[in-house]
């Protein structure tokens, strides 16, 4: 193996220490603003590293292909310490405005969710533009958007379009924005793209750019901040009341 290869995936390595687990797109843009690589080989060196033990497979995940299948139990014992780990508590019972995560970034939700999870917040994934069985789901009153996506043609629209098909009392795009971008690696417009003229004309960018691209640091940031402006209940005695509810439930026999 070359040595630039080895200190290629070195870099690699420091990202996992810095970040945790990544996605190879991820790992792309925190690489691009260092060494200038294009998607291909980034897809390259994850190959490399972990063929030859370097990166371990764990460190990088592919989120767009779930696994379905049933939850099974060694025993009786085995199931019940099983659902009182599964309990959680309705923090959100008594409060007026429920807030929900929604991103059109599959592969970004585990990430949203390592944090909406401590506020048991939900995520919703709509993968581009939400389909029309979902937009009849979605929603409901009392409800607080907090809105993930990209900064692009049909990112832009796909809020947008959101706003205007499903029913909820507060929407709020939260990533990205357009002071968010600067400093971001950018990627080129889609030509084809029909929404790419109103796109250019409202902000003169001839890019886009990807909320993959912002430092995963900075987008849990922005998850817990956006959340915490609708506590207004007391998290830790939440917190402490489920643990109590679980421990009971670990007891039954």
């Amino acid at each position: 193996m070359r040595k630039q290869t080895e200190e290629r995936i070195e870099k690699i390595n420091q990202l996992f220490a810095t970040y945790g687990e990544m996605t190879v797109r991820q790992i792309y843009y925190r690489l691009l603003g260092q060494l200038g690589l294009n998607y291909r080989q980034v897809c390259y060196l994850c190959k490399v590293g972990r063929e030859e033990g370097l990166i371990s497979p764990s460190n990088i995940v592919d989120r767009s292909r779930p696994i379905y299948g049933k939850k099974m139990w060694e025993d009786k014992k085995d199931f019940v310490e099983g659902i009182s780990d599964m309990f959680n508590l309705d923090y959100w019972i008594d409060s007026k405005v429920r807030p929900q995560i929604w991103t059109e970034k599959d592969a970004l939700s585990q990430v949203l969710y390592d944090v909406a999870r401590e506020y048991n917040v939900d995520v919703y994934v709509s993968r581009g533009f939400l389909s029309i069985s979902n937009k009849d789901r979605w929603g409901g009153s009392n409800i607080a958007v907090l809105y993930f996506g990209d900064f692009d043609p049909s990112g832009l629209f796909i809020d947008k379009d959101l706003e205007v098909s499903v029913a909820f009392e507060n929407f709020e795009r939260i990533a990205l924005t357009e002071g968010m971008t600067k400093g971001l690696p950018s990627v080129p417009l889609k030509k084809k793209d029909p929404r790419t003229p109103s796109y250019v004309a409202q902000y003169g960018y001839d890019c886009g750019w990807e909320l993959d691209a912002l430092d995963p640091n900075k987008l849990k940031d922005l998850v817990k901040k956006s959340i915490e402006k609708y506590v207004d209940f007391d998290l830790q005695q939440k917190k402490e009341e489920e643990s109590e509810i679980r421990r009971q439930l670990y007891d039954i026999e």
